[in-house]
């Protein structure tokens, strides 16, 4: 058993001793000092932990009164007095949570402990009621005890802080008559409903505006908590606050992020649904009322992003959203999509075509440079307008408009297109083109094809142009042109142009194998791929596998995306001419190319595009490009391939005017691997038939 430990406090050592050997008598279980003076006395209880004190009391001691003065500030351990025979005390002597007294003929262990123990017990509740004093006090939340009356009993001070009140104005006051609440109309109905519902033992909670210090009407969730005694009988009310203003704030704030551009804070596509919710369902119960929605995609954003980065490229969303709301009625709802697309909402026409003449408008708007930062920057918009018609839902409506605007993008962009149901269907073929392109390796949709390129001097076979074919599902045989596009916007084009690139240098090799005389391939990359980090290798494994040398390959790029990053480009091409890898310009004429740039490019030929080459012997400005491109490609020592030769006559202009090679339907169309080997050792043949029979080149034939 742990040992109760004692300090005696007794000046008169005789005292001591018998106080000492009386309790030694009775209890073993004691652990005790002596202090024969107050000095010592405060030495130990600094020193010692104590549980109880001893104190032999002595009536008018100023000293000792001094000493308990300072007991009582500096410990809370219960303090008995022991006083002699019929010696009065002195209340201010007294504590009334941990000081009694008892008269030494009267001491006996027994007694003490149970003095002691009711003493510390004292003190315990004593703690207990403090440290709940102190929550109760410094809760965030108001709180108020109640009796089952209703009558105020205890209030906390943050409630006493926000209502700006001290507790002698209203302890003892009914809720309902304290004058913030009687001021309030039904405010003191709802209370006292709340109170008689908590009296019944049930947990009630009600909402309510109530003034606060500074007089601001706040919202407050106020709670009724029944408190019952150890029979399980409510006593009290525990009537507790919760200001939910800035909940409320925040409530709103996260909505309106929710519902809001972070970047514009305008409406985002959410928000602008719902809007055109509302518009639609106005229209639907007045026919005299039209709505239109315009989808706008600036044109070439990605370069911005590209070379300014993002923060200018999010700068200049932010100008284009603030000159777009600059031309735009009060009341109409302007939205950001998303990236660089916004939205519009027409739902106050008067005429159908406000929403074409707003399209025009705004790119009127737009055309005007953006001055950021020292640059100054241009911009357009492809836009898609749909009409209401009465029977689209709201998403119906937004996709018609976005459709509208990929039409205008391909028709140019910088312009305007307005749905129509024909655009919907192409759309929805797209779709599906996209689906299947997705599978196409996979499922051997993907077909190659080769259309010869012949030398005009010799009509020698000298190489192949590979041109790729989607075999769809329900439309047969397509050209690129009418799913390249989709590949290189989805970015299937990456690994469709390596699987050509391998099926390309593989048919090949075969060819040579079968004894088909041809000197090179060629194969197209696209933009995508010149950009994609594994292109050398790429290439480098295609030929390794295929057991070809790099002499066999011819790799054609068009020019645009060439002059992007034209150091960039450089490095590129001059390690496949390293590797002695042929590079042509395909579509040369159709682009921007400086002859600055062109001639730092390390290339081997340009091809001329087939748009001048069929009007070369009737169109002078055709034949005028075409003349000067060979003698300036020739100048620069590159050889010329002019691609879509259909006529002698053509054939016979290009030779005469010395073009080193020629493409087209005049020797052949494109045909399958089998087909052109087939038709390459014939014409092979029929070549040197005709040389053997002439006794020489020069004859020219088909």
């Amino acid at each position: 058993m742990e040992k109760v430990r004692i300090l005696i406090i007794e000046e008169e050592a005789q005292d001591y001793l018998n106080t000492r050997q009386l309790l030694d008598e009775q209890t073993s279980t004691l652990n005790i000092d002596w202090a024969p003076n107050y000095e010592i006395a405060v030495k130990r209880i600094k020193q010692n932990t104590y549980d109880a004190y001893l104190v032999g009391y002595h009536a008018n001691h100023l000293t000792q009164k001094r000493f308990l003065n300072w007991l009582y500030k500096y410990t809370t351990v219960p303090t008995i007095l022991i006083t002699k025979t019929a010696e009065p005390i002195d209340p201010s002597h007294l504590d009334s949570y941990r000081t009694d007294f008892i008269a030494h003929d009267q001491l006996n262990w027994l007694l003490l402990e149970r003095i002691i123990r009711y003493l510390a017990n004292l003190l315990a509740l004593q703690r207990r009621e403090r440290n709940f004093q102190t929550i109760f006090d410094n809760a965030f939340q108001l709180m108020i005890l109640l009796t089952l009356e209703g009558i105020l009993q205890e209030i906390n001070q943050t409630a006493l802080k926000f209502f700006n009140v001290n507790s002698e104005m209203i302890i003892g006051s009914l809720l309902w008559e304290i004058p913030w609440i009687k001021s309030l109309p039904q405010t003191d109905t709802v209370f006292q409903l709340a109170i008689v519902q908590a009296a019944q033992g049930e947990f009630t909670h009600c909402e309510v505006k109530v003034p606060n210090a500074k007089n601001e009407m706040v919202i407050i969730d106020f709670s009724f908590t029944p408190l019952t005694n150890t029979a399980g009988e409510t006593e009290w009310i525990l009537m507790e606050g919760r200001d939910l203003s800035e909940c409320r704030a925040l409530e709103q704030q996260l909505t309106h992020t929710t519902l809001h551009d972070q970047l514009t804070g305008l409406p985002n596509r959410h928000l602008f649904l719902e809007y055109l919710d509302q518009a639609i369902t106005a229209a639907q119960s007045n026919k005299d009322k039209h709505v239109a929605i315009l989808f706008m995609d600036l044109d070439r954003f990605q370069l911005v992003n590209a070379s300014l980065g993002h923060d200018m490229g999010d700068w200049l969303l932010m100008e284009i959203a603030q000159r777009l709301q600059g031309c735009l009625k009060k009341d109409t709802i302007l939205a950001r999509s998303g990236g660089d697309e916004f939205m519009i909402l027409l739902d106050q026409m008067q005429d159908l075509n406000e929403a074409t003449l707003l399209a025009a408008t705004i790119n009127e708007i737009l055309a005007s440079p953006f001055s950021l930062d020292g640059y100054e920057i241009i911009t357009a918009a492809s836009i898609g307008i749909a009409y209401y018609t009465g029977a689209e839902e709201s998403t119906d409506l937004l996709r018609n408009a976005d459709t509208a605007m990929y039409r205008a993008k391909i028709m140019g962009k910088a312009g305007y297109a307005v749905f129509n149901q024909g655009m919907y269907k192409q759309a929805v073929s797209r779709l599906q083109i996209e689906t299947n392109l997705h599978q196409a390796i996979k499922k051997n949709n993907l077909v190659l094809l080769y259309q010869p390129q012949t030398e005009l001097a010799s009509e020698q076979l000298i190489s192949t142009e590979s041109v790729i074919r989607f075999y769809h599902p329900q439309n047969g045989l397509m050209s690129s042109v009418d799913f390249k596009p989709i590949l290189e916007e989805t970015g299937i084009i990456v690994s469709v142009e390596e699987w050509m690139l391998r099926m390309a240098c593989q048919h090949l090799k075969a060819w040579l194998a079968a004894g088909l005389i041809i000197n090179r391939i060629a194969v197209n990359l696209s933009a995508h791929q010149f950009r994609n980090k594994r292109l050398i290798n790429m290439v480098v494994e295609s030929i390794k596998e295929s057991g070809l040398t790099p002499e066999y390959l011819e790799l054609e790029l068009t020019e645009n995306f060439l002059l992007e990053d034209i150091d960039s480009t450089i490095t590129t091409l001059k390690r496949f001419k390293d590797m002695g890898i042929r590079v042509t310009i395909d579509e040369f004429g159709m682009g921007y190319a400086s002859l600055n740039n062109l001639k730092r490019l390390p290339i081997d030929s340009l091809k001329i595009d087939q748009s001048f080459i069929k009007g070369i012997t009737f169109s002078p400005e055709d034949t005028a490009i075409t003349v000067a491109t060979i003698d300036m490609a020739h100048a620069l020592g590159l050889t010329v391939i002019a691609e879509g030769v259909e006529t002698i006559e053509q054939r016979d202009f290009l030779c005469d005017h010395g073009c080193d090679f020629a493409q087209g339907h005049l020797y052949a169309g494109p045909m399958e691997n089998t087909a052109f080997l087939e038709w390459g050792k014939q014409y092979n043949k029929m070549v040197n038939t005709t040389v053997l029979s002439t006794g020489g080149y020069g004859q020219r034939m088909v």
